[in-house]
């Protein structure tokens, strides 16, 4: 990055206000240990608003014929065939390992090998009913040990989404009938709890811990904002579970600087996708906004643990709010395209520029928005946002109907209406300005959307646009040995790249086989599904 990218904003409180600052943060830890401890200790005797949680997400669904029952039912079983293909593979070739190699059976352990797979993959197993593999995968997990990598760095924001979220959400899904799933959920916990001691108090993106021997972890530069802004929901739950509160307690203090940060960045509302955490607090030095890679899970999470901790505080949902208002009115667009549809997109914003400008990117990273707005909309009982949700998560459908492969693809750029009101279509083309990186990685954002459209409408088109998009990955990606990644969905029939992460398991086939599932199976009633698709309970 040039010199004159990394001038920006650098917020310096005076000295009056540190000891004001470190005497809050104490405070406000020591609140909020109290009570957790008062909830998780008294959750059975505390009437939650008479009886309910004062938020109803998902929709009332119909009476379903038997005609839709029975294709629901078909499709369904045609998502868990390919998750028990995947899974098979994964067995057969890479147990133990963290991946499997879906072209040349090999296996790599890009996530300090503590079998990602594995532990990402535990409540699906579970979810869709497969508890002989799910008991099997329980009892493997005796063979790790989640204090000792089988490397020398950790990247933290990885680890905790799938490791830490993977071993609570099944704990949670599998109704705490699997005591060593919380032992071992605690034992990664306290490991990677050391990856807070630094002088602000923010997460290194990064832990060396062979040489954390003694004193602070030096902080970083231009680290991405998501791996500080992303953990707030796993170690919440890990604080309620468990009933030590310090998780929570260091969350807060991480929150507490990004909210205080939130209104005086170059995009108020916003965070840039870069941050600066080598001093005693949180610092910008960038004038980048995106809602997709860098980004995408710190705003994710912004409703999504107001949910889990909405008994303690509105800190969470206000800044959502904030941040919504926002992204939509500097991010969201209407693309111009061939027909004319009535879709929105997220683009980015380069606040380097002036006047600044919108880049039109359209990236599959991005595709989480439509979701996030949609449950976001139920919090603040707004049919206005749950219909731009809708909009959103139809940009992303439009993303995968409009390529050779039907797959939509990783990067790309559109052209941004100059008038939403009245955009008409004069260009050439199928509407892709340029495809920036073909390639399909196995993202599961858009179906994500999709899913969360669905139990919130209960509107059948998203069970349609959803298999369309399933039958084109699946028929694309499939390998003798599970599926993998695609080169370039721009061709009519990709090539594979041999890799097959985590998620594909965690995430996109899980939501897959939800949508195509009883509504009530992982209810959004009773769960918050993190940004690896792993369900924590938020209702008593």
């Amino acid at each position: 990055m040039s010199d004159k990218a990394t001038r920006g904003i650098r917020f310096q409180r005076p000295r009056s206000l540190h000891f004001r600052l470190r005497s809050r943060h104490v405070l406000l830890a020591v609140i909020i240990l109290c009570a957790y401890f008062y909830l998780s200790t008294h959750t059975q005797r505390i009437p939650f608003h008479n009886g309910r949680t004062p938020y109803r997400i998902q929709a009332q669904f119909p009476r379903e014929s038997a005609a839709a029952k029975k294709l629901r039912l078909q499709r369904r079983d045609k998502v868990e065939e390919a998750f028990k293909h995947a899974w098979k593979g994964y067995k057969d070739h890479a147990w133990l390992h963290d991946e499997v190699m879906p072209v040349s059976g090999g296996q790599k352990d890009p996530f300090v090998g503590w079998a990602a797979t594995l532990v990402d993959s535990l409540d699906s197993l579970y979810i869709m009913g497969l508890k002989n593999e799910f008991a099997e995968a329980v009892a493997a997990l005796a063979q790790i040990d989640f204090s000792k990598p089988n490397a020398d760095k950790v990247p933290v924001f990885e680890v905790t989404i799938r490791y830490l979220g993977g071993l609570l959400g099944a704990y949670d899904i599998s109704e705490h009938k699997y005591p060593a799933l919380l032992q071992k959920a605690t034992q990664l916990g306290e490991f990677l709890y050391k990856a807070f001691d630094t002088d602000s108090g923010l997460p290194v993106p990064y832990y060396f811990w062979k040489e954390n021997v003694s004193g602070k972890l030096p902080g970083e530069e231009k680290v991405i904002i998501a791996q500080i802004a992303s953990l707030s929901l796993e170690f919440i739950r890990l604080s309620q579970v468990t009933g030590d509160l310090k998780y929570a307690a260091k969350i807060q203090i991480v929150t507490d600087q990004l909210a205080y940060m939130q209104n005086i960045t170059a995009l108020p509302g916003m965070w840039p996708i870069l941050a600066n955490c080598t001093g005693e607090y949180l610092a910008f030095e960038n004038k980048i906004f995106s809602l997709g890679v860098l980004a995408d899970s710190a705003f994710e999470y912004l409703p999504k643990t107001h949910l889990l901790n909405y008994r303690i505080s509105d800190q969470y949902i206000n800044m959502y709010r904030l941040a919504l208002a926002s992204f939509s009115k500097h991010l969201f667009f209407r693309p111009s395209l061939p027909g004319n549809p009535d879709i929105l997109m997220s683009g980015n914003m380069n606040m380097y520029e002036d006047p600044p400008r919108l880049d039109g990117q359209f990236q599959h990273l991005a595709c989480f928005v439509g979701g996030m707005v949609a449950l976001g909309s139920r919090i603040s009982n707004s049919m206005e946002e749950l219909q731009m949700a809708g909009k959103l998560t139809d940009g992303c459908v439009w993303g995968y109907s409009n390529t050779p492969s039907g797959v939509m693809p990783d990067f790309a750029h559109v052209e941004p209406c100059q008038d939403a009101a009245s955009c008409t279509w004069e260009g050439e083309g199928n509407g892709f300005k340029s495809v920036d990186d073909p390639s399909y990685q196995l993202r599961p954002e858009a179906i994500e959307s999709i899913f969360i459209m669905y139990r919130l409408t209960a509107d059948p088109s998203w069970l349609e646009k959803g298999w369309k998009m399933f039958e084109a990955i699946v028929k694309h990606t499939k390998t003798d040995i599970a599926h993998a990644r695609l080169v370039n969905v721009m061709n009519e029939n990709p090539a594979h790249e041999d890799s097959m992460e985590s998620y594909w398991l965690a995430e996109t086939l899980k939501y897959f086989y939800l949508l195509y599932s009883e509504p009530d199976l992982v209810s959004l009633d009773d769960f918050v599904l993190n940004t690896e698709a792993h369900p924590l309970r938020w209702r008593a």
